[in-house]
């Protein structure tokens, strides 16, 4: 199996790295390659899942791996067979508006490098076709599969709602483990959320350090992606590990020169678009991204599935827009900000319909807001010139105010 040889290469790699210095970003690579290579192993219990959305804490009281073909999809992107799967999947008749991350996974599905599933969970925010993929997965693999649908608005009766959606899926893995939810382990998950939340604030504030001691594609990579390991003992680990380097780049002066901080919006391109590197080169910083922000309470551990169910209903990408720019001024005070920019992905209608409510507040703001519509994992019809004209013209405006 392709994939599976590619986090081989990753883990051993990263492993290397490791044995000579502690580097954050390799230690997190290191841990999500040694998961997603645990769901290739024989009787393991494997669960496609949004590992960025799911409330990770339920699936790590089991004794199950999780594994998310959309992650997938985009490492095969960033390393190179991605475009051959995409062309694989068109072949089958899908067309090019499907995202270009489900195209891949389709097309690594038909050619057989991904485990197969035992379940299949994904939940109504961040990704619409996330959502329609698993259900096509689910009849390619002969599997079920669940949806938590998050209602719009919080209240007792939508808690209530998402607490039994939880609840179920949490009988349909003791189902498919054999063995039932083990209360201890479920609030052990939620102390281990709850420890993680914790020095992630403290990585938030250090993150308002001028010069940036941290940021760009990284930073947005992991804040999405390190959301797998929640209720873990390993999320804790990282932030950790990433908080001590900030830490360090500060207190030896070793923080990149900036000349302008931006608030990063929604997602990034995982080929090789240059655009960080170019953004750099203009003296252009990212010390924030909004999948890094905190918008969950600390869950009591006594009520776990009703916290579990707030954490999921207080996403940014739930209800009104609104939640989305909640203490805007705030940040970019905070964070020093001078501009924001948000990568439009062209198949991703929760984070691109809220383009003008965001430019009208950040114009509020006086914030120059810059539009990256670009497709986040084919490189096909990008063009690295035209993306180099916009973010001058950006760095222009910033300059100006």
């Amino acid at each position: 199996m392709m994939y599976r040889q590619m986090l081989e290469v990753v883990a051993e790699r990263t492993a290397a790295v490791l044995a000579e210095k502690q580097v954050p970003g390799m230690l997190y690579r290191n841990e999500w390659s040694k998961v997603f290579l645990k769901a290739y192993e024989p009787d393991q219990k494997v669960v496609y899942t949004s590992v960025y959305a799911f409330p990770m804490e339920l699936l790590w009281a089991f004794d199950v791996v999780p594994f998310d073909f959309e992650v997938a999809g985009a490492m095969m992107s960033n390393i190179g067979p991605g475009l051959d799967m995409m062309k694989t999947a068109e072949d089958q008749g899908y067309a090019m508006d499907v995202c270009s991350f489900h195209r891949c996974s389709l097309g690594a599905t038909f050619n057989d490098h991904f485990p197969v599933p035992d379940l299949l969970l994904t939940t109504s925010y961040y990704c619409d076709q996330k959502a329609k993929l698993n259900e096509l997965l689910s009849r390619f693999h002969g599997r079920e599969q669940f949806l938590v649908y998050a209602p719009w608005e919080i209240s007792k009766e939508s808690v209530r709602y998402v607490e039994t959606q939880l609840r179920q899926i949490a009988e349909k893995l003791g189902e498919i483990t054999g063995d039932p939810l083990d209360e201890d382990r479920l609030k052990e998950a939620v102390r281990n959320s709850n420890r993680a939340r914790k020095s992630h604030l403290k990585l938030l504030d250090t993150l308002k350090h001028c010069p940036a001691p941290y940021g760009g594609a990284d930073l947005i990579g992991f804040s999405i992606n390190g959301l797998m390991f929640t209720g873990t003992e390993i999320k804790e680990k990282l932030n950790q590990a990433y908080l001590s380097h900030m830490e360090k780049v500060i207190r030896e002066g070793k923080s990149k020169p900036e000349d302008h901080r931006v608030y990063w919006l929604a997602w990034f391109p995982v080929y090789d678009a240059g655009l960080f590197e170019t953004l750099s080169e203009k003296g252009v910083s990212v010390p924030l991204c909004e999948t890094f922000r905190v918008f969950w309470d600390e869950i009591d551990e006594d009520r776990p599935f009703e916290g579990l169910a707030l954490k999921c209903l207080k996403n940014l990408f739930v209800g009104p827009v609104e939640r989305r720019l909640q203490g805007l001024g705030e940040i970019a005070e905070a964070y020093n900000l001078d501009g924001a920019v948000l990568f439009a992905t062209p198949a991703c209608r929760h984070a691109n319909s809220a383009y003008r409510v965001l430019k009208d507040r950040l114009d509020e703001q006086g914030l120059p807001f810059l539009l990256l519509d670009m497709d986040i994992s084919d490189p096909r019809g990008y063009s690295k010139e035209q993306m180099k004209v916009r973010v001058e013209g950006f760095v222009e405006l910033m300059a100006q105010r």
